[in-house]
């Protein structure tokens, strides 16, 4: 399902996408996805510049939750 409005994206956003997800596109899809899901939950319909610059990568968010389990000894 598309999302209600289009989504004009900057080049810097872009560019952006390429250096979060490292060009991998299993990781691009995760990008959008998320943003998708997050742009139907908060009425924008649409994936912003915005979003894209506050967007942390899923596969970062595993990397720094267990660097904490590390330092706390478990």
């Amino acid at each position: 399902m598309p999302l209600e409005k289009k989504s004009n994206l900057k080049v810097k956003s872009l560019k952006q996408i390429l250096a979060l997800t490292g060009g991998v596109t299993s990781r691009i899809f995760a990008l959008i996805k998320d943003l998708s899901i997050d742009a139907i939950a908060t009425g924008d319909e649409c994936i912003t510049d915005d979003a894209i610059a506050k967007w942390t990568p899923v596969w970062s968010r595993h990397a720094n939750g267990n660097r904490r389990l590390e330092k706390s000894g478990v």
